[in-house]
C-alpha cells in the first residue's frame, strides 16, 4: 500500500473544531478490502478506541480513507493495514495540532543569516519544499530543491547553504504558537523570493506546480485541504513600479480570498508583515519612498477592512542586508505573527495589534509649529522607545517624505510629535507618518515588544468655503520712490504699462518679494505689485484675508480695499475686509513697500461667506 504524500512519517495532520484529527489519505494497493487503522502513543499503548478501527477502504487498485478521532497531541505511530492480508504501511512521529501556510517572498523564505537563533522542538514539524515532513529547523524554504517546477530547482540538488542565508520567521513563528498553546504545530514553506503578487495570481491555480499559487494548492490538497491559518510576507517587488502599487490592494484582498475560499474556511485567519526598512543604493532612480510607504499603508489598511486579518510591522527590526532581516529580526517578528495570530484566534485573551485612533493637531507655544497627538487603541500597558528617544515620526505631503520629526513624546498609548511646519498648513494636504521613509530610525514598542504601524494620518480639511493661500501672481521689477504709507497708490495707466511682470516665487504662504536687483542699493526706496485674479462662477459674498510683514496697500479691480503699516513678521490673516462682487473674473493688486529689504512678502487667501464653494485663483498663465 502506498499513499504518497497524504501521509507520511512526521506528519503534521490538522485537528478539526472538537479537536480530533480527520484527516483524508488515498493511494494505491495490491489488494481489496477495508483498511484497518491501529494508532499508539510515545510510550507504545493503543490510543484508546484506535485497534484496528476501519478507516477506509481498498478496492480496484486505490485507496481512500480518514484518519478520524486520533485526538490533538502525539508523537503516534499509526499503522494502515487492508483487512485479512499482510498488506500494510507504518508512520512514525506523526503529530495532531495545527498547520500553516507560510507564503510570499525572501522575507518569509528564509532569508535572515545563519545560525538561527530558533531552535527546534519535536513538538514542531515542517512540510518541506521537497515534499517530506520533518522536525523543523532554519531554513525551512529551499527553492532549489523544491519539486513544483514554478520554484526552479530539483530534489536531487544539494541542501540550500549557500551565502549563510537560512533564518526565517516561520519557525520562530511556529516555536512561539507551540509555547503559547502547547499544541504541536506544523508550517508548510512556499514562499519564493523576489516575487510579485502578479506571480501569486490564483487564477494561475489550474497551472498546478507550475505556479506559485498552483504549487501552494497542490501541496495543501495533499495535506489534506484545512489549515489553521496563513502567514503573508510580500510586498518588495510591488513597490518597484506605480502600476502594482496601485493594484496591490485590490490583488492581495483576491489572493487572501482565494486562500479562504481553497482551505474551506471563508473566516480563515490570516496574518501579513508590513514593509520593514530598506536601504537603497545612492542613485538608485527605481526605489521610491512614496511607493514603499503606498503599500506599507496598504498593508496596515487591509488589516483594518478585511475581517480575521491582522498586519503585522516589521519597521523597527534589524536588517541583515539592505532588505532583508537579521537572524535576530526574524527572530522578533515570528513572536510577533504568533501573538497577532492568537488575537484573531482567541480575541478575548490577546490584545490585537496596535492601530491609530485619533489625530489632534495643536500649535505649540514655543514654535508655533504643528504638534499632534496620536492616540494608539490596543496598547499593551504603554508606549516606549527601544533605546534612545522614541523615533519613526516624520512629516510627509501628498505621500512625499519632507522631513522628520522634531521630536517625540510618549506618554501611556499617546504619542505627542512636534513637527517641522506651522500648525496653521498643517492641512489635509500634509500628514504625519510613522515609518514614512525607506530607512527611518523607527523604535517605539509597547510592553509586550509590539511595535507601532506603519501609518499616515493628515491633518484637517480645509474648510470647502476657504481658498488656499494666493500661489498664482505676477510681480513687477521694483519701482524706485517714496515708501511712505500715503505714496503706495497705483500708478496712471502710461506708467503702469512701462512695468515688467514676471511670476511671483511662493514659499510656504508667501508671495516673495523679488530681492534687489544686482547693482542698486538694497536699502534703497522702492515698491513693488502684485497682481492675482479670481474667478466667480456667480456673484459672492467675500472676505479678504491679507498678511503683509511690510506697509501695504490693497486694491480690488483698481480700487483700494486697505492700507496698513505693519512690519516683521507676518501675522496670517491679520487684515480682512469684506467684498460683494459679481460673477466673473476679478483683479487684485498689492502695493508692497521693501521697507528698506525688510519685507519678505505678503498672503492672501478668501473665505466665501455664504458657505458654499469658494472661488477659484486663476493661474498665471491665464492671467488677462
Amino acid at each position: 500500500m502506498e499513499l504518497g504524500n497524504t501521509l507520511q512519517n512526521f506528519a503534521v495532520l490538522q485537528r478539526n473544531s472538537v479537536n480530533v484529527s480527520e484527516h483524508p489519505f488515498y493511494g494505491c494497493s495490491k489488494n481489496n478490502g477495508d483498511v484497518l487503522m491501529t494508532v499508539k502513543n510515545a510510550d507504545g499503548a493503543i490510543v484508546n478506541g484506535l485497534e484496528k478501527v476501519v478507516a477506509g477502504t481498498a478496492q480496484s487498485g486505490k485507496v481512500n480513507g480518514v484518519i478520524k478521532g486520533l485526538p490533538t497531541g502525539g508523537p503516534y505511530t499509526i499503522t494502515l493495514q487492508i483487512a485479512k492480508t499482510s498488506e500494510k504501511v507504518v508512520f512514525k512521529d506523526v503529530l495532531v495540532g495545527d498547520l500553516w501556510l507560510l507564503a510570499g517572498q525572501s522575507n518569509m523564505a528564509d532569508y535572515g543569516e545563519l545560525p538561527s537563533l530558533s531552535e527546534p522542538d519535536p513538538m514542531v514539524h515542517a512540510y518541506y519544499m521537497v515534499n517530506k515532513w520533518d522536525i523543523a529547523q532554519d531554513p525551512l524554504h529551499d527553492t532549489g530543491r523544491a519539486v513544483a517546477p514554478v520554484h526552479g530547482g530539483s530534489p536531487e540538488n544539494l541542501p540550500k547553504t549557500a551565502g549563510g542565508r537560512g533564518a526565517g520567521p516561520g519557525l520562530a513563528f511556529a516555536l512561539a504558537m507551540y509555547k503559547t498553546t502547547n499544541i504541536p504545530q506544523g508550517v508548510i514553506a512556499c514562499a519564493h523570493g523576489g516575487t510579485t503578487l502578479q506571480q501569486w495570481d490564483p487564477a494561475l491555480k489550474k497551472q498546478g506546480g507550475n505556479s506559485l499559487y498552483g504549487a501552494m494548492y497542490e501541496r495543501l490538497q495533499e495535506l489534506g485541504g484545512k489549515v489553521a491559518g496563513a502567514l503573508w510576507y510580500q510586498g518588495c517587488s510591488d513597490a518597484g513600479s506605480d502600476d502594482k502599487v496601485d493594484q496591490y490592494s485590490v490583488r492581495t484582498r483576491k489572493l487572501f480570498n482565494a486562500i479562504r475560499r481553497d482551505c474551506n474556511n471563508a473566516d480563515l485567519p490570516i496574518v501579513l508583515v508590513q514593509l520593514g526598512a530598506f536601504v537603497a543604493n545612492p542613485g538608485d532612480v527605481n526605489i521610491s519612498q512614496k511607493r514603499w510607504l503606498r503599500v506599507r499603508c496598504e498593508q496596515y489598511k487591509l488589516s483594518l477592512k478585511m475581517k480575521n486579518t491582522a498586519c503585522v510591522p516589521a519597521i523597527d527590526l534589524d536588517l541583515s542586508d539592505q532588505i532583508h532581516l537579521s537572524n535576530r529580526g526574524v527572530a522578533i517578528l515570528g513572536q510577533r505573527l504568533a501573538y497577532a495570530m492568537q488575537s484573531l484566534r482567541e480575541p478575548e485573551k490577546y490584545l490585537p495589534p496596535i492601530r491609530v485612533k485619533s489625530l489632534r493637531c495643536t500649535t505649540d507655544v514655543a514654535t508655533a509649529n504643528a504638534k499632534v497627538e496620536i492616540t494608539f487603541d490596543n496598547v499593551c500597558g504603554a508606549l516606549h522607545a527601544n533605546g534612545g528617544n522614541p523615533c519613526g515620526f516624520s512629516l510627509t505631503k501628498d505621500g512625499e517624505y519632507i522631513s522628520d520629526a522634531i521630536n517625540c513624546r510618549l506618554n501611556g498609548n499617546r504619542a505627542t510629535v512636534l513637527l517641522k511646519m506651522p500648525a496653521l498648513f498643517f492641512n489635509e494636504s500634509y500628514q504625519v507618518a510613522y515609518g514614512g521613509n525607506l530607512q527611518p530610525h523607527a523604535n517605539i514598542v509597547d510592553q509586550a515588544g509590539r511595535s507601532l504601524p506603519c501609518f499616515t494620518m493628515g491633518g484637517k480639511k480645509k474648510p470647502d468655503n476657504m481658498t488656499a493661500f494666493v500661489t498664482d501672481a505676477l510681480v513687477s521689477t521694483a519701482s524706485y520712490g517714496s515708501e511712505e504709507l500715503a505714496d503706495l497708490n497705483l500708478p496712471g495707466d502710461a506708467e503702469w504699462d512701462k512695468l515688467n511682470f514676471s511670476k511671483a516665487a511662493f514659499s510656504n504662504v508667501y508671495l516673495l518679494c523679488p530681492p534687489p536687483e544686482p547693482g542698486t542699493d538694497a536699502k534703497a526706496p522702492r515698491k513693488y505689485y502684485f497682481c492675482w485674479q479670481i474667478e466667480l462662477p456667480e456673484a459672492m459674498e467675500l472676505k479678504v484675508m491679507f498678511g503683509s510683514d511690510a506697509p501695504f496697500a490693497l486694491y480690488c479691480n483698481r480700487k483700494e480695499l486697505m492700507r496698513h503699516f505693519t512690519t516683521n513678521p507676518v501675522v496670517l490673516d491679520e487684515f480682512t475686509d469684506k467684498l460683494k462682487l459679481p460673477a466673473g473674473r476679478h483683479e487684485f493688486t498689492a502695493v508692497f513697500a521693501s521697507h528698506g529689504n525688510r519685507g519678505w512678502g505678503i498672503c492672501c487667501r478668501y473665505v466665501r461667506l455664504d458657505g458654499k464653494f469658494a472661488p477659484a485663483v486663476v493661474p498665471v498663465d491665464e492671467l488677462e
